[in-house]
């Protein structure tokens, strides 16, 4: 599954004059199969929006996310286990991403990446990521070449 952070999704619903919007328009078109983000992603885009959008809009953008971008939404693993378990793993697992230089959202993300074997992971934000995830880091640009 190729990963999507959200700062692509951000890009391509809020900042059409950005100089990135084409590539990321076209990487979000593009026939990459098994295209996936987490539920977090997803939470962290609507933070976002709720800036510039209204209250209808966005729950339209949070109902018809999935359909949308033809994209599926991942939840952590631990998810489906009891509250305790959930909340020890789930922070065990960012604490280890915390302790190597990451922001407590990017290394919630990247878990879940992770949790899921994720093939690919896609982001404007290449430096947050790289060198800390065995998952390959690619641009939207760098994903249209291949």
């Amino acid at each position: 599954m190729i990963f999507i952070d959200t700062d692509v999704f951000v890009i391509e619903k809020l900042f059409k004059n950005d100089d990135r919007y084409i590539a990321t328009n076209e990487f979000l078109k593009s026939d990459h199969e098994d295209k996936c983000t987490s539920i977090f992603n997803l939470f962290e885009l609507l933070g976002i929006a709720s800036f510039n959008l209204k209250t209808p809009e966005l729950k339209k953008l949070l109902k018809g996310f999935s359909e949308v971008y033809d994209i599926k939404i991942l939840f952590p693993m631990t998810s489906y286990e009891s509250q305790d378990a959930f909340v020890e793993q789930l922070f065990d697992n960012v604490f280890e991403k915390i302790i190597l230089k990451m922001s407590f959202s990017d290394a919630l993300i990247l878990s879940v990446a992770e949790e899921h074997s994720c093939s690919k992971f896609v982001t404007w934000n290449v430096k947050h990521f790289e060198g800390r995830t065995d998952i390959p880091v690619k641009t939207p640009e760098e994903m249209l070449i291949v």
